[in-house]
């Protein structure tokens, strides 16, 4: 729904006001994505606002702005999170052949929060865009019922770092909480462990330590997991998959 039906219905409406350090940097990235440039001015301070069904965005300049250092977030909540993001990706790779997974800008993978399915768009500025779909009801990370009847410590550390992981793109945090509970790693299911397992790989490529990445692949593909168990863990295994494909390609 577009801001302009939500005022007709006099719903109140957030337009995140977010920093640039270029307008035209900012602007070719999110018209690359698919916004459509409503307004823009040039004095007598550099503003200008996009537009997209599930959010309108304005943006002003900040020159002494780094990117990396960036806490400008805001949440947008959509009705079908997977459209969105295959939108975003088909339109990326369409403007930078590829999609862009690390430095500014950037797009993270799909992931099942406990909340809610989402991912991270962060732009060339360093604004994060959590853009997600409420789950119908609350629900263990991945829905992995194996998680939630098992608190211990090893389950808590994978929800941890998976929330760090994919949530807050902390994966050196998300590596350094795994690498202290590996030892107990037995305290886990099989299903439990191969899900660790791929998420540490995951997290070492996104840290270019491939090699590493590499040995905890092959810790999840020797467990051997029932057809129950297979699918239970089948975003795992599509996320290993993918892991497999970038190494081959590395």
């Amino acid at each position: 729904m577009e801001v302009d039906d939500l005022s007709t219905n006099r719903i109140g409406v957030a337009i995140p006001i977010l920093p640039c350090k270029s307008i035209d940097e900012q602007l070719d990235f999110y018209q690359a994505l698919g916004f459509e440039l409503t307004y823009r001015q040039a004095k007598p301070n550099l503003y200008a606002c996009v537009r997209h069904p599930i959010v309108e965005l304005h943006f002003f300049v900040l020159k002494q702005l780094e990117p990396a250092n960036s806490y400008s977030m805001c949440y947008v909540s959509v009705p079908d999170v997977d459209a969105v993001y295959q939108e975003f990706c088909t339109n990326l790779k369409k403007a930078y052949q590829k999609v862009p997974s690390k430095g500014f800008p950037r797009i993270t993978k799909l992931n099942n929060l406990s909340e809610d399915r989402r991912f991270n768009l962060i732009d060339p500025a360093g604004n994060r865009l959590l853009i997600g779909q409420k789950h119908a009801s609350p629900r263990p990370i991945q829905n992995n019922q194996s998680i939630a009847v098992q608190p211990s410590r090893f389950a808590n550390a994978f929800e941890t770092a998976y929330r760090l992981a994919y949530a807050k793109d902390d994966f050196a945090a998300a590596a350094r909480v795994l690498d202290l509970v590996f030892s107990k790693a037995e305290e886990g299911s099989a299903t439990l462990r191969y899900q660790a397992y791929v998420l540490r790989a995951d997290v070492a490529i996104s840290m270019d330590e491939l090699n590493l990445a590499m040995a905890f692949i092959r810790e999840a593909e020797k467990l051997s997991l029932s057809e129950h168990e297979l699918e239970e863990v089948v975003e795992a295994t599509g996320r290993l998959n993918d892991l497999n494909t970038t190494l081959g390609q590395s």
